[in-house]
């Protein structure tokens, strides 16, 4: 008779860990499930950062109270400090003392890049210089331009978040520059083609600066690379986040030394582990084998969701509570609306695979790998603007619906 007694943890608050601790509760599996959730504030969804919390459109009150307590796990406002492996399972430190654990869902999302140049410490500190990925920086952000007309504001990096603030402060009579690193913003998410269009509905709306970063900035101004000098109240970070591991955790790190998140397997089994571990959401590097070629991880909140779902059941079958959910394929949907226009897809564009266009009016296009055929063609993302049922009725037919 099995008599062990140890809960499964997830460590993490966010979509990821949310979505593990329903699946194992779903599952009625035997064991206890312990939240290792951390600030109950950071919990919320994310994609309400820009889009409700920093328009004032929603509370963090009201954006927590979307979010209900999970009836049937141990919740507590705990971060994992490091994790050990113990004989076994997992001694899980946190805050005054050490968890034991019959397996582990590591999900502890990301924090975001920071931007590191002269002045920038005097910017954050009189308020006007801010990433844009938590409760606290939307409420900074709304606070500075509350009641503030047209205040000059300044956002570098154009992926998903970068684009929509940009777009959203345009529509509240801000006046915005958005600088990009890239002279195509946006291909590597969405493809060439649809970059290309949100780079023109930047260049009609905004003060776009392709091919630029900033290097300094100063009394009122933020200095670019190439020499010019741009006037802003606020300047604003959206240069992607950085995977949160706790300590213990090996992480994976690229030819160039940057590191990165958790190496797992197509079960989000994490590399190298002897007992059950899993890893899901923002902290999770895909696509990492023996020999490392093409890795990635997706930082988004629906896939995220999905990724906690499959690793809970991934740790079931490890712990002899469940069957095997086979392989992980991102499939999810997500959209941003950018000046108007929504771009949106399902799935992720994995390293390796072509662009395809799919139609010009609406633009549609796929991403297949390089090994698919005509009747099976392996595709991982569909991306569309303002694309709606053409959209939905690809992906469906792709096998991403």
């Amino acid at each position: 008779m099995d008599t062990d007694t140890r809960p499964l943890v997830v460590a993490g608050g966010g979509a990821a860990g949310r979505a593990a601790v329903q699946a194992l509760l779903a599952a009625d599996a035997g064991l206890p499930v312990l939240h290792l959730a951390g600030p109950a504030v950071e919990a919320i969804d994310r994609t309400m950062v820009d889009k409700a919390i920093m328009t004032g459109r929603l509370s963090p009150a009201r954006a927590m109270a979307m979010r209900p307590p999970l009836t049937g796990a141990t919740t507590r406002e705990d971060c994992v400090i490091a994790v050990a492996e113990d004989p076994h399972g997992w001694s899980v430190r946190v805050p005054g003392e050490a968890v034991r654990a019959a397996g582990l869902v590591l999900a502890t999302g990301s924090r975001p890049d920071r931007l590191d140049v002269p002045g920038a410490d005097a910017w954050a500190a009189a308020g006007r210089l801010s990433t844009l990925h938590s409760v606290d920086d939307a409420l900074r952000i709304r606070e500075l331009l509350d009641g503030v007309d047209g205040a000059r504001v300044l956002v570098t990096g154009s992926g998903l978040v970068g684009a929509e603030a940009a777009s959203l402060l345009t529509a509240a009579g801000h006046r915005v520059t958005l600088v990009a690193r890239s002279g195509l913003p946006g291909a590597a998410a969405w493809g060439p083609e649809i970059a290309r269009r949100i780079a023109r509905l930047h260049d009609e709306t905004v003060d776009a600066r392709w091919s630029a970063r900033i290097v300094a900035l100063e009394d009122g101004i933020a200095v670019l690379d190439d020499g010019t000098a741009v006037e802003a109240d606020l300047v604003i970070v959206a240069h992607g986040a950085r995977p949160r591991v706790p300590g213990g955790i090996p992480v994976f790190t690229d030819a160039a030394g940057a590191s990165g998140g958790v190496r797992v397997d197509d079960r989000l089994r994490v590399h190298g582990a002897s007992a059950p571990l899993v890893a899901a959401g923002a902290v999770a590097q895909h696509g990492v084998g023996d020999e490392p070629a093409a890795p990635y991880r997706i930082d988004h909140w629906d896939d995220a969701e999905a990724q906690g779902a499959h690793a809970a059941k991934a740790l079931l079958h490890a712990v002899r509570r469940g069957e095997d959910p086979g392989p992980y394929r991102p499939r999810s949907p997500w959209s941003a609306r950018i000046h108007g226009s929504q771009v949106a897809g399902f799935g992720h564009p994995v390293p390796g695979t072509t662009e395809r266009v799919v139609s010009e009016e609406p633009l549609l296009v796929e991403f297949r790998a390089p090994d698919g055929t005509q009747e099976d063609p392996a595709v991982s993302a569909v991306v569309g603007l303002d694309a709606g049922r053409a959209l939905r009725d690809h992906a469906r037919g792709a096998g991403l619906r």
